[in-house]
């Protein structure tokens, strides 16, 4: 793959922040964009994550952005994550459903960035390989924690275990 033919996450943030702004649906970047803002080194991510409120005129906005639109829910449920995928774009918009995600939403900077603190939430309750790097790689910068706020949702979320194994020790 050439540098031309890199995937560009944060170059398709745009248009998809005014179609979500003109909706009034609150949103946040998530995932590895989020985790790399706070990292002390850059990972390698071809997708862009959103964590973002929900609205029924959602699906039919993204799609004249010119996206496929796969709407992913449970029987009898509403959607818990769109898919959007173009020929060079990989997006997933995680639905806030739960009262954490709308915490974190709010919570969320004035450039609509995840805190350090909802970024490590979110990675110790996926805790892939990828994830725990991510957490290891934000910690080692040593940055100003509410460590207060981890271990309440990692209660919540019952993921104290991957916390007390990797929170700095003072």
């Amino acid at each position: 793959m050439s540098s031309t033919d890199e995937p560009r996450p944060w170059a398709w943030l745009a248009p998809l922040a005014e179609a979500l702004d003109d909706l009034g649906v609150p949103w946040a970047v998530a995932g590895a964009l989020a985790a790399d803002r706070y990292r002390t080194t850059q990972r390698f991510t071809v997708d862009l994550d959103l964590l973002v409120g929900w609205s029924d005129a959602l699906p039919e906005a993204i799609e004249q952005l010119g996206y496929d639109v796969l709407l992913i829910a449970d029987p009898d449920e509403p959607p818990h994550l769109i898919r959007l995928r173009s020929t060079t774009e990989r997006v997933d918009l995680l639905i806030a459903l739960v009262e954490y995600q709308h915490v974190a939403v709010a919570r969320s900077n004035a450039d609509h960035l995840l805190t350090v603190e909802d970024v490590i939430v979110h990675k110790l309750i996926s805790w892939r390989p990828k994830d725990q790097d991510d957490v290891a790689s934000i910690l080692a910068g040593g940055p100003d924690l509410d460590e207060a706020y981890i271990e309440r949702w990692a209660v919540a979320w019952e993921v104290t275990d991957r916390w007390h194994d990797v929170r700095p020790r003072r």
